[in-house]
């Protein structure tokens, strides 16, 4: 997880909660094996225990030997290589995602768990970074979540599931969050029907009983019904995995931040308690609290296998005008990030002088009912048969600044999707003072 400012240990410390007690040691776990097929299973019990702590131990142990993974350095190098391998081992495509940004020169590895359906129906990201700060071994910042997306891949290897999974280990989280964000915006160019990503960073720990049950969820108000869904798989599996999920504000310092940037819901994921050795020399393996850390992946397991097999009735899309991108009136005329401000809105934010036309599409097996455009959730247009599509400009004022597009569907049968966009509008017109202008 990446913090502001200069001193990146003194604000990692400011927020945490500092309880120091001596973590729970690790206990004896049954030998590995391959996990069984769940064919004609409703869930995803039977295939839990394959998460146990040796594994997770045999992963993070390996990875923190890499020591210090900085972005660019030859471990991080050598780290990306063996995930690229183990991936590779499991028969599961990968590849590396190339990246240069900022300075920075390094790759993402991405390995995909192809589902029934075509990807056009969506995508679930299940994602950490493995890179480190320079002075640091990085076993809870963030080879707890790195290896519990190596881990999960693991389980459902082979597993056929609705939807696609793509499992991403990211580089760059810890100088600026640049592997997830050149990911998620070459995403974004390429239209990939991204439907949330799950960002683990950050879930090897806790010292108290009531942290020892607890998994923590930041977003903002579009994805909180990824939080609410997690809620009710933990409720599902208490018998098999005890933990609650706590939904808390969003914190942009985390790989999830450049998916919600860049249009997708996403996630970021931790533990409850305060760590008190991050960003330091200090966070090593023998500060793992190994029962939960199973714990959490377990509980990550069956929610990625939740959201893989659940039904979508419905999903819509903005696809035009493109996030991160500069218009004149509706002509796109270059890429946008704002990423060195990735602490602020801006990155991603897509800018518009004059008018330009926001265009929808829907996936759905259903008859639709309606589309509905808004501007921070005031109706200003709607469809009721392709294509949804209308020109961004205002009622009875023009539309001028920041502001949020909105646009909903509605199917006959009840079902409703939504999907969202930030804009900066430049525009002196309104539907009123220029009704004809097509501009």
């Amino acid at each position: 997880m990446r913090f502001p400012g200069r001193s990146g240990q003194t604000l990692f410390i400011l927020f945490c909660t500092f309880i120091l007690a001596v973590p729970i040691g690790a206990l004896a776990q049954p030998s590995l094996q391959a996990p069984p097929k769940p064919v004609g299973s409703s869930d995803a019990r039977q295939l839990l225990p394959f998460i146990t702590e040796s594994l997770l131990q045999k992963y993070l142990n390996r990875l923190c030997a890499f020591e210090p993974r900085y972005c660019g350095s030859i471990n991080c190098t050598l780290a990306s290589e063996w995930i690229h391998d183990k991936f590779a081992a499991m028969g599961l495509p990968v590849e590396y995602h190339e990246w240069k940004f900022a300075g920075y020169k390094s790759r993402d590895v991405v390995a995909t768990l192809p589902g029934k359906l075509p990807e056009s129906d969506g995508v679930y990201v299940v994602c950490g970074h493995y890179d480190t700060v320079e002075v640091s071994p990085g076993a809870d910042d963030d080879g707890s979540g790195a290896m519990a997306v190596l881990a999960i891949a693991d389980a459902l290897k082979n597993q056929t599931l609705n939807h696609t999974i793509k499992f991403i280990t990211f580089s760059g989280e810890e100088v600026g969050t640049w592997g997830s964000l050149t990911y998620a915006r070459d995403a974004s160019v390429r239209g990939d029907n991204i439907i949330a990503a799950l960002n683990v960073d950050m879930i090897g720990y806790a010292n108290t009983t009531q942290g020892g049950k607890i998994i923590q969820f930041h977003t903002v108000e579009r994805s909180q019904w990824i939080n609410e869904y997690a809620s009710e798989i933990s409720l599902k599996y208490r018998d098999a995995v005890d933990i609650s999920v706590y939904a808390l504000p969003n914190y942009r310092g985390s790989d999830h931040q450049a998916f919600l940037d860049y249009g997708y819901d996403s996630v970021w994921i931790d533990h409850n308690d305060g760590y008190p050795w991050g960003h330091s020399a200090y966070d090593n393996t023998s500060h793992i609290n190994w029962s939960y850390y199973a714990k959490a992946t377990r509980f990550m397991l069956a929610l990625t296998w939740e959201m893989a097999m659940r039904p979508i009735p419905v999903q819509i899309c903005l696809t035009a005008p493109s996030e991160g991108t500069e218009y004149f009136f509706n002509h796109p005329v270059a890429h946008i990030t704002f990423a060195r401000d990735w602490f602020s809105s801006m990155r991603g934010t897509t800018i518009i002088f004059g008018r330009a036309m926001a265009r929808a599409t829907v996936i759905t097996a259903e008859p639709i009912q309606y589309v509905v455009f808004c501007i921070d959730d005031n109706f200003l247009s709607f469809d009721s048969a392709p294509p949804f599509e209308w020109k961004v400009w205002g009622w009875f004022i023009p539309i001028f600044g920041k502001h949020t597009l909105k646009v909903f569907a509605y199917t006959t049968l009840g079902h409703v999707a939504t999907d969202e966009m930030d804009l900066h509008v430049f525009s002196i017109t309104d539907s009123f003072t220029r009704p004809h202008a097509n501009l």
